[in-house]
């Protein structure tokens, strides 16, 4: 879980959602196509961390119990989080910084009012967590990451385009090194193709965006465990920065032509550098007004 002093530096901050995203069951998040916020929609029932001010007294009158009042304006909408949990995300601190951002977007989506699910991509398997909603299921939230540890071999595109996209309209965030022998770019058009304004957090360890390494060296695929000896010279490494230079421009081109948001994090970048970083630039976050 993120320390008390990270999360008061996220107090500061904020999902920022495209004006047209919508949700469906009432809560926070404004809608401009929904009309006006004085018109009665719904009411659902409260639960630990909702806005006491929001509460029915009628309704708890005639029911014994708390309800929220819903207006036609605050549609609740959800964070959908995919995360890659390869065996190629275990290395080089990728995990860790998948998951500390994941916590965080949480976070902030909770505090909006927002509901938040996860889908962690492993191996065969998709690991999925229930939706939580409401300040105090944050807890709950980073307990469920807690217990996902990366392992095996991930074929990002078929696994991300078969994945169940739960929860009301919003946005969906997909955190991966990126590394997948199919074609990756058919997990954020299946993310696209559920309505979701979908963002893409590329993490890459240090080691794989400055490689310092010299003479004969073994490289072991941590996904297939194939293996390659190679002399680390010069004209090696030239070509290896030249490959990733292409390999990160085809996919911030990729986000770019569909509407996807596009942050490259190295796994080493301290979190809240991540998110006023990359994550900010990219239209993300930004600070609260």
């Amino acid at each position: 879980m993120l320390s008390d002093a990270v999360l008061r530096r996220l107090d500061r901050l904020q999902l920022f959602y495209p004006a047209n995203a919508r949700g469906g069951a009432g809560g926070m998040r404004r809608s401009r196509a929904l009309g006006s916020s004085v018109e009665f929609s719904d009411f659902r029932e409260y639960v630990p961390g909702d806005d006491i001010r929001r509460v029915d007294w009628n309704a708890y009158a005639r029911f014994d119990r708390l309800y929220l009042k819903l207006f036609m304006e605050e549609q609740e909408t959800t964070l959908f989080v995919l995360l890659d949990a390869s065996a190629s995300m275990a290395g080089g601190g990728k995990w860790e910084a998948a998951r500390a951002i994941a916590e965080a977007l949480c976070y902030l989506a909770l505090r909006a009012g927002d509901r938040v699910c996860f889908a962690c991509l492993r191996g065969a398997e998709t690991l999925e967590s229930p939706l939580f909603a409401g300040r105090a299921a944050y807890e709950k939230a980073s307990a469920f990451l807690d217990g996902v540890h990366p392992a095996g071999r991930t074929r990002l595109g078929e696994r991300g385009a078969a994945v169940r996209v739960r929860g009301a309209r919003g946005m969906a965030v997909v955190l991966s090194d990126l590394f997948s022998e199919d074609d990756w770019t058919r997990c954020p058009t299946r993310l696209l193709y559920a309505q979701r304004q979908t963002a893409l957090v590329h993490i890459l360890a240090r080691e794989e965006l400055e490689p310092d390494v010299s003479g004969a060296v073994r490289l072991v695929d941590s996904e297939t465990g194939e293996k390659i000896d190679l002399l680390a010279g010069g004209e090696a490494m030239r070509a290896y920065r030249r490959a990733l230079a292409e390999f990160l421009a085809r996919s911030q081109d990729w986000c770019h032509k569909h509407a996807v948001r596009y942050a490259q994090v190295a796994a080493d970048e301290d979190l809240l550098a991540a998110l006023l970083g990359p994550l900010t630039r990219a239209g993300m976050i930004r600070s609260r007004a």
